[in-house]
């Protein structure tokens, strides 16, 4: 008995110095520890996920906002209703033929200046 005794100590010394309810309790707390990062990942996610839809929607609002500005925008400067617009707040009106005058071309040409004129003899003197 006392040879059977001496060989068993002699395997748990070779085993090392953790034993086999060490490593489960080693191997359990490794499992919780991988489980938590899996949950705390899976719960960053969901909130960026959200984050995200919520981001979406509010994108999608202002598009919907901006395209009715636009369509609002084309609809102030049509000609219809600026001179609409004209008439009823300022009280213009459009011209008539009668009050239009026609101007040619040549009256926007740079007439001859007086003092650009070629000085006369009688100021030289």
């Amino acid at each position: 008995m006392a040879a059977t005794a001496a060989k068993r100590t002699t395997r748990r010394s070779s085993r090392g110095p953790l034993k086999g309810r060490a490593w489960v309790a080693i191997g359990l707390g490794v499992f919780v520890v991988v489980a938590s990062v899996v949950v705390w990942r899976r719960s960053v996610g969901v909130a960026t996920a959200r984050d995200i839809e919520r981001l979406t929607e509010r994108q999608r609002a202002l598009i919907s906002e901006k395209t009715t500005l636009d369509r609002d925008i084309r609809s102030a400067m049509a000609r219809s209703r600026v001179i609409g617009e004209a008439e009823r707040r300022l009280g213009l009106h459009v011209a008539t033929d009668a009050q239009t005058r026609m101007l040619s071309d040549s009256m926007f040409a740079d007439p001859v200046r007086v003092d650009t004129a070629a000085p006369d003899s009688a100021s030289r003197s």
